[in-house]
């Protein structure tokens, strides 16, 4: 992976986390933690493991359900 999206894929990651531990809103903390469901998929996905790729589907499934 390239280092400028794995950087960027971790800042996100860690500005997800800050909105929702700062939040006092809900909505605010949906965010953060939409955030954190969006950076953390494709760092999930990041090893062509087949189980890390039937992993990442499973939470993605299973999030795209919770929403």
């Amino acid at each position: 992976m390239n280092p400028y999206i794995l950087a960027t894929l971790l800042m996100g990651l860690g500005l997800g986390t800050t909105i929702t531990f700062a939040s006092s809103h809900w909505l605010l903390a949906w965010m953060g933690l939409e955030m954190n469901t969006l950076a953390i998929i494709p760092l999930m996905a990041q090893h062509h493991h087949p189980r890390a790729v039937e992993a990442t589907t499973k939470y993605f499934l299973t999030q795209a359900t919770a929403a």
